[in-house]
């Protein structure tokens, strides 16, 4: 196991989440403008299904488990309510 952990190993996945993060604020733009009610826990739900098939890896390893995935989705989700509203 190595002992340094080199954050530009980050960048690919930090990428792709300013892309979910995009596409949730997207769906918001798009609810809110047909009248939809729109919640933290909506968008978290819409980012999570965007996310189903994303299964990064970091040095060979994956990095998510289903836990881990909801918990992103959640996250990412619960910022662009808050950013949004």
């Amino acid at each position: 196991m190595s002992t340094t952990f080199n954050k530009a190993n980050l960048l690919p996945l930090v990428m792709k989440l300013g892309d979910y993060f995009k596409k949730g604020f997207d769906h918001y733009v798009q609810m809110k403008a047909a009248g939809v009610e729109v919640d933290a826990e909506l968008l978290s739900a819409f980012v999570s299904m965007q996310m189903d098939r994303w299964d990064p890896k970091i040095g060979g390893k994956e990095i998510f488990d289903s836990s881990t995935k909801q918990a992103c989705a959640r996250f990412v989700g619960g910022v662009v309510f808050n950013l949004a509203k």
